[in-house]
């Protein structure tokens, strides 16, 4: 997906709902500006997550490198189209918790390089899959028994 960077004037209390939003669903503010404008008019870059591989990454932040990340991902230098959502641990926020997708391993590979000289350490990466595919793997696995 190609990107172009534009500047977008809001007013302040709709930048306080677009916060309110934020802090709900944790997604970047980007992400979710982009999703409204795409829900406005009429069509959805969810709707190609369809048959994607997901993943669950923890990370811990490098705070030292804190706010040149948050200016790079503010400047959309930093790719987060393949960013579901970003939740931080309470007992340690430097501690993220990321749903991605991508089409491929190599695809996911390639978008979190972009992210790695930020994070401190990639605690954990899992493959994961949506409710509806487990439930379909889980009712194919009591039909075998």
């Amino acid at each position: 997906m190609s990107k172009k960077c534009i500047a977008v004037h809001l007013p302040v209390d709709l930048i306080d709902k677009i916060n309110e939003q934020k802090a709900k669903t944790g997604q970047s503010q980007s992400g979710l500006v982009i999703d409204l404008i795409e829900k406005g008019l009429g069509f959805s870059s969810n709707d190609k997550a369809v048959g994607k591989m997901f993943f669950f990454v923890k990370v811990r932040i490098d705070t030292t490198k804190m706010m040149e990340f948050g200016q790079k991902l503010q400047n959309g230098e930093i790719d987060t189209s393949h960013t579901i959502m970003t939740y931080c641990i309470k007992e340690d926020p430097t501690v993220g918790l990321n749903f991605w997708y991508a089409d491929t391993i190599e695809e996911f590979e390639k978008v979190l390089s972009q992210y790695r000289p930020y994070y401190k350490e990639i605690i954990e990466t899992i493959q994961v899959i949506t409710p509806m595919n487990a439930m379909k793997l889980i009712m194919e696995n009591i039909k075998k028994q």
